[in-house]
Order: structure tokens, then sequence, then C-alpha cells
């Protein structure tokens, strides 16, 4: 039997891969371990590969048709997530009879032998963000589990058969096609298609161990304690943790997507965090974080913008030589004022960081509240009705480039 544990990164994230890497070696040294790389490759980049020791495929080598308006398209995340299941593919067609993907800010701590017990029987297997509500009013919440899906996918495995490869082949077009990270839209990235996983497909397994996809988001229902035969969650072994959020830099703080949780010093949740950044720092983090992103600008330096990647993708543009500043894409852009700027990291914003008291918040609310009263409060409410509509896709830059709006949820190109 050949088994594949995998994951996927940018050049920023090699610390996280060499982390996980090596908490592999130590509970898994029987498995091969597969890295795709989300980035252009550069001499710094294989170098710091290199020395890392891994075995890595670039993203480009996946063999994707039209692979450089992928690229463009997608920001640096929902590139990263929109090329899972095609990475996945590639391991099954490689020979791999079962493959694990697990996030790079992954670490295991137990062998996972609840995950091939549970690939035995079933093709697909899903863990659970959550196994039981939590009710006092912080985040995230069920609200916020309904917007970004009820599976979390820094894990999913799949055995081969028809039911993986039917949902692969699902999971990549749609990835491929919508993969953004668009809650106004309906979507997030790669993970919120897997709610529909158990229905459209059989041989699903839904893993509710509790020491599997240990994280932030289910603390809540799970305890942590130190044994005589190591670590366990609810009195079960923990598998892995998934250290989503974690900040190397304030390894006091659990994770920036949370309110719930403080790790009280001497915990043992404290030492786990504080171990994982010391391990990330030996890794090379402060090295591998200052490499850039490959695909973030073009040709000529310019940034590429979040209004400019969702541009390229409305109806009738030509995309082709996206990278371009020379392309006819670039060149339309410019001529309706969509050009380079001020480029979004990627990093999803949410709600958990408003700021009431900013003042371009309260600017905003003013002019708001003015306009108002000059044309009566219901008219604003359909307004920013339509403002929503106008952020979800290509919306807003179809209305700007003069296009005809196209509401069916076709794919882009």
């Amino acid at each position: 039997m050949s088994v594949c544990f995998a994951t996927i990164s940018s050049g920023n994230y090699l610390a996280y891969v060499t982390v996980l890497r090596d908490s592999l070696a130590r509970h898994a040294p029987e498995a091969r371990f597969e890295v795709l790389i989300v980035d252009r490759p550069s001499a710094a980049l294989s170098d710091a590969i290199a020395r890392a020791g891994l075995h890595a495929t670039y993203a480009h080598e996946l063999g994707l048709p039209d692979f450089e308006h992928i690229a463009f398209k997608f920001d640096v995340v929902e590139l990263n997530t929109a090329l899972k299941p095609s990475f996945l593919k590639n391991l099954l067609a490689r020979g791999h009879e079962r493959v694990v993907y697990l996030d790079p800010d992954i670490r295991l701590f137990a062998p996972p032998d609840v995950v091939m017990e549970a690939l035995d029987g079933s093709e697909i297997v899903l863990t659970p963000h959550s196994l039981a509500p939590v009710m006092d009013g912080k985040r995230p919440s069920d609200i916020d589990f309904l917007r970004g899906g009820t599976f979390n996918l820094g894990f999913v495995a799949v055995r081969s058969g028809p039911d993986a490869h039917g949902f692969l082949d699902w999971w990549e077009r749609r990835c491929l096609g919508l993969g953004f990270n668009d809650f106004t839209f309906g979507v997030f990235v790669d993970q919120k298609w897997i709610d529909l996983v158990p229905s459209y497909f059989q041989s699903v397994r839904i893993l509710r161990d509790p020491g599997c996809n240990v994280a932030y988001w289910n603390l809540h229902e799970r305890s942590l304690a130190r044994t005589a035969d190591g670590l366990t969650v609810n009195g079960r072994p923990l598998v892995f943790f998934h250290f989503s959020g974690v900040n190397p830099k304030a390894p006091h703080l659990l994770s920036r997507h949370q309110n719930r949780h403080v790790p009280a010093p001497g915990s043992l949740l404290a030492e786990l965090v504080a171990q994982y950044c010391a391990a990330l720092a030996a890794a090379g983090h402060a090295d591998h974080q200052r490499l850039p992103y490959g695909f973030a600008t073009l040709e000529d330096g310019t940034a590429i913008t979040p209004l400019m990647r969702r541009a390229s993708c409305v109806s009738g543009m030509d995309a082709a030589h996206p990278f371009s500043a020379s392309s006819p894409l670039h060149v339309q852009l410019r001529s309706h004022g969509i050009a380079g700027g001020r480029a979004s990291p990627g990093s999803g914003e949410t709600t958990l960081g408003f700021d009431g008291s900013d003042l371009r918040v309260r600017v905003v609310n003013a002019l708001v509240r003015a306009l108002a009263r000059v044309a009566g409060p219901e008219r604003v409410a359909q307004l920013l009705r339509y403002a929503t509509f106008l952020s979800w896709g290509s919306n807003l830059p179809t209305v700007l480039l003069r296009r005809p709006l196209d509401v069916s949820h076709r794919d882009p190109r």
C-alpha cells in the first residue's frame, strides 16, 4: 500500500512545511511526503527548498491548461487552496493509493493510525470544525461555520477509487473556476464546497476523533492533557494539532482568527504554542517569510490588486499573458482606470478586527446618515444591498469595464 502525505505552500511558509515534515518523520516515517510549491521558481526559493531537504513540485508542473491566468486571477491564499484537488489528483496518478493532505501549519504528535483506519472503509475522509455547539457569543461561532464551511480543509484524505476520483474531478473544477475568498458570493476558497460532499458522494467518512485537527475552533469541547503515554484530547491520543493563525512573534496568543481562547501561562496549550513557534524559528521562518511571492506583481514590478485579478475574469476579456503589462488585458484595464496600486496581502480580513472608532469608519457612517436624510433610509438600504451585489465575484470590474452584468453561476474562464 502506497501512502503519501502532502502539503501546499508558497515560499514564505517553508518553515511551516519543515516543521510538519519533521513531525511526520517521527510519527509516520514510512510515508512519502510531497510538497506543492505555489510560487514562481527563483534562485532564492530553489536554494531554500534544497536547504530544507524537501521534495517539491512547482505549481506550473501540474500541467493545468491556462495556468498563468489561474495564477493571476487568484490571490496567494486562493491559489494555494484552489490547487489542492489538482495536487491530490496528481499524487494519485503517480501511483499512491492513499493521499493525506495536511495544511503546512499542522504538527503531528502521534501516529495517524486513526486516519488510516478511516481510509480502510472509505474513499474520502473529512473532519468537522466542531463536534458540539458553543453559545457564548464569541468567535468562531455557528455563523462562522455556516459562512466558512462545516468541515476544515486543513485536512482531507482520499483512497483511490471511483468516489474519490469523482470527488476530486468535481472539486477541482469548482476550485479552479470559483475558488475565491468571497463570502458575499457564498464561496470560501476550497473549503465551502465540501459541505456538499456527504450528499454528492457515498464513500465518505466524517472522522469525529477528538485527537484529529485540534485547533482554536474546537477547543471549547476538547481538553488537552499529558499522560504517561503522551498527549491526549478527551482521553484520546492527540494525533495532530492545527496551529492556524498562530503568530510566531506572539507565542502568548493562540490565533488571530478567534477571540475565545487565551492560553493560560504555564498551561499545556501555552506550552504547545510556544514550542511550535520555537520550532518555526529554528526552521528559518524569519528568512523564509521574506521570500517575495512570485505571482504578486506584473513582469514590470507593478503590484497586482484584487480588482485587477477579478477583472481578468470578466466575460469577453482577453486574458492572454496576464502578467505582461503590455498585454491587451492590462491595456484595457488601464484605459478604465483599473491599474496597479496597493495590493492586498490576501490574508482574509474578518470582522474580528473591526474597529468602530476608526476614523474611516466614522466618516463613512456620517456619510450614510447624511445620505439617509437626503434620499431616505429605505433607498439607502436598497443602495447598500446593490453595493453587496457589486462585491460579488467580478461584478464591480464588469461595471467599470462597461460590460453587461452576468448573474449566472458559470465558472469564469
